[in-house]
């Protein structure tokens, strides 16, 4: 496929910062890489807990907390692995043999060329009827017609730039038709792609079930790097495996500040393994791992003095306080009067368990490593809906090698 090589010249100003970030976020991607390498054969995890419990499906899964170094020094990480079972031909035993390797050869084209193109999807949604026109806006609200709602799920991921072999920084010219990955490290140096996790909502209750609850829709982009270091391709490599392949990246903190301070585009330094494997008898399981700083902070809430008093006069005065009010509040606003952001979700636990001589994290689980804990299965269940909405992909095609029967959404990574 053939993509536009642009000069530094038609750069943007925000394309700079992202290149700019590129080579720090990298070195900590590929940092945590080999400390994954290192640690996962003998669990070298400071805790390694159970995560989740799958019922009637052959899977596993377990969260870890540990120190992994990085760059500046030793980072605080956690994460999870998943195992689950892909898919079970349903071939006669006498032709099992030949069934294992047609079914190598199609994993190997769909996880390294069409898994990235296809691993979002959209729900079903409502028939509208266009006998029911759209009513007036004022009566909105009141109206029970059905509506347009459109439920993504999955990971969406588009492809910005690349650096090839040559040391040519260049934008895609096609945005959604992800490279084949088995050109990373012949033909690209590096690529860097932007993910739209969907659908990835947070709940944090800092004082238990029954108190008051924060809800975050983590509805973010995250900008990511993939070089060959987080891929693989390999075939009849392991005892008892035909073939796996591997899809992966580290990834690149978003450039503009956020009020949430950990989640999708937030996170310090992470990286994300997707590795497809077919076993000797034709079985397809993916095993995925997700390694990630643990959070100082889930939330930035500025401190602002200011706003906070004039905001509440005008509330408690109707409205009315704000025609002589304001020209005062703008005044002060001059003025170096904010303190900074704290963080309402840890601020809370922390002061729930200085008062209560931490029963509240014994006895309550109202702790830091139960938020954490949460996250993980936040996670795992993202990677669980990805991987269960791309099998329906996966089995609606008969011949992955054929590109010229592919329908046109999996040639384009666009759908309809």
């Amino acid at each position: 496929m053939k993509q536009s090589a642009t000069n530094a010249s038609s750069f943007t100003k925000e394309d700079e910062t992202i290149l700019n970030s590129v080579d720090r976020y990298l070195a900590d991607g590929l940092a945590l890489k080999r400390w994954w390498d290192a640690s996962e054969p003998q669990s070298r995890f400071d805790q390694k807990f159970e995560l989740t419990r799958p019922f009637n499906r052959p899977s596993l899964s377990y969260g870890f907390f540990g120190k992994a170094p990085v760059t500046n020094g030793t980072m605080s990480v956690m994460g999870n692995v998943q195992d689950m079972l892909y898919d079970q031909p349903k071939v006669p035993p006498a032709r099992q043999q030949e069934s294992v390797e047609w079914m190598r050869q199609q994993l190997r084209e769909f996880a390294l060329r069409y898994f990235m193109r296809v691993s979002s999807f959209r729900q079903p949604e409502t028939a509208i009827s266009e006998t029911h026109p759209a009513p007036p806006s004022f009566l909105a609200n009141l109206s029970l017609c059905p509506r347009p709602d459109i439920l993504r799920e999955g990971f969406g991921y588009q492809q910005l730039y690349y650096k090839t072999m040559n040391g040519e920084i260049g934008k895609f010219a096609d945005q959604s038709a992800i490279v084949d990955v088995r050109e990373i490290g012949d033909k690209y140096e590096w690529i860097v792609l932007k993910v739209k996790i969907f659908n990835f909502a947070f709940k944090v209750q800092p004082l238990g079930p029954t108190g008051p609850d924060m809800r975050f829709a983590l509805d973010e982009s995250s900008y990511l790097v993939m070089t060959r270091d987080f891929l693989r391709d390999e075939t009849k490599a392991v005892p008892g495996t035909a073939g796996r392949y591997q899809v992966g990246y580290a990834f690149i903190k978003n450039i503009e500040p956020s009020v949430i301070a950990y989640g999708p585009g937030e996170f310090a330094a992470a990286i994300e393994l997707i590795e497809f494997r077919i076993s000797d008898t034709g079985e397809v399981s993916t095993h995925m791992v997700f390694v990630v700083n643990r959070p100082d902070k889930i939330t930035n809430v500025a401190v602002d003095p200011v706003g906070w008093s004039f905001g509440a006069a005008n509330l408690f005065s109707l409205g009315t306080a704000s025609w002589f009010m304001n020209p005062i509040r703008d005044a002060l606003k001059k003025l170096p009067l904010t303190f900074g952001t704290f963080d309402p979700v840890y601020t809370s636990i922390d002061l729930l368990n200085r008062v209560s001589a931490n029963q509240a994290a014994e006895r309550l689980c109202i702790s830091k490593d139960a938020i954490d804990k949460s996250f993980l299965v936040q996670h795992f269940n993202q990677h669980y809906e990805t991987i269960v909405g791309s099998l329906l992909t996966w089995r609606q095609i008969r011949d992955w090698l054929d590109s010229s029967s592919l329908p046109q959404w999996v040639v384009t990574g666009r759908s309809s």
